[in-house]
């Protein structure tokens, strides 16, 4: 997979997971069910496609080339054992039959070795019994001829794995982009519902939602909700930070807050807010990533806490 498709398939299996821990909120909701059971089946397919295109025809190669040098292994010592009797006898049409080396074997081509063989085990067995004395029985024939079939059934295995992989390839970018489409043309109206009356689910969801580079991410964020007691999303609070940086934001209509391009280090998180109780929450951040932390305000008189949910 390519980066671009990794970020992609991270944020949908991050948005499964949000949808899957909330199901008690939407299941009730048929809309919601089934544009749910629609991605689902479409991240199986992306799941099954990954399996085929993460395959190695190289492991299958290297099997077929040591099932070439049994084979060949195995034809070289019958035959020499047919060309000694041959020439003991006099038959020169045996002789040239059994005319064939080991390097002519490995350097043929795929089909072409399996013929060379075949045509030695074929030549070669009305003489079996006769060659006992020089190297060659009804046992070793019955090994070559072993060898034969498995290398047989590897010509073309490789090239087989290519096209495969190839094809999943295509399909999971297929799937990939279905299921973009899905969630930009019905999960992304179907989740405002949820906005007020459940924001806590609503603003997992867009947070979901946001693709993050994980193969570039060169600087920290800081980012989470401010809710009240109720689970409600608190806008308009004041988020600063000190430490390592100082900021100030000011939460969203969605109670969001988001500090970016930081630096690791240890950061204070204090939160504000007319009628509630002011939060703080100290942060050591030792490698670059998002760090999401969530808080719940209490009104005056009351004791609240913020919650770090992920460091990365």
């Amino acid at each position: 997979m390519t980066n671009k498709q990794n970020n992609t398939l991270n944020m949908h299996e991050l948005v499964q997971l949000v949808l899957t821990t909330n199901a008690a909120v939407w299941s009730s909701n048929p809309a919601m069910s089934t544009v749910v059971a629609t991605i689902n089946s479409h991240l199986s397919a992306v799941g099954a496609d990954k399996i085929v295109q993460n395959a190695n025809s190289k492991g299958i190669t290297q099997t077929k080339q040591m099932a070439q040098l049994n084979m060949a292994v195995a034809a070289v010592a019958i035959a020499n054992a047919g060309k000694a009797y041959a020439a003991a006898t006099s038959n020169q049409t045996l002789y040239n039959a059994m005319n064939h080396t080991k390097s002519e074997i490995l350097g043929a081509t795929d089909n072409m070795a399996d013929t060379i063989c075949q045509g030695i085990y074929n030549t070669i067995a009305p003489y079996i019994a006769s060659t006992v004395a020089y190297g060659a029985n009804s046992t070793s024939l019955a090994n070559l001829l072993t060898l034969i079939n498995t290398y047989s059934a590897l010509i073309g295995t490789p090239a087989l794995q290519l096209t495969l992989i190839s094809s999943a390839t295509l399909t999971l970018d297929q799937n990939l982009n279905a299921l973009n489409g899905l969630l930009k043309t019905q999960l992304d109206p179907l989740m405002t519902q949820y906005q007020t009356s459940n924001p806590v689910f609503y603003n997992q969801y867009q947070a979901a939602r946001e693709i993050k580079d994980l193969g570039h991410r060169h600087t920290v964020i800081l980012t989470g909700f401010i809710y009240n007691s109720s689970n409600m999303a608190l806008a308009n609070a004041t988020v600063s930070l000190s430490g390592t940086a100082t900021h100030t934001k000011i939460t969203t209509a969605t109670g969001q807050y988001k500090f970016k391009r930081l630096h690791t280090g240890n950061y204070t998180i204090t939160v504000t807010a007319n009628g509630y109780v002011t939060q703080t929450q100290n942060i050591t951040v030792n490698e670059n990533g998002t760090v999401h932390t969530d808080f719940t305000l209490v009104t005056d008189g009351g004791v609240g806490s913020g919650i770090g949910v992920g460091t990365v």
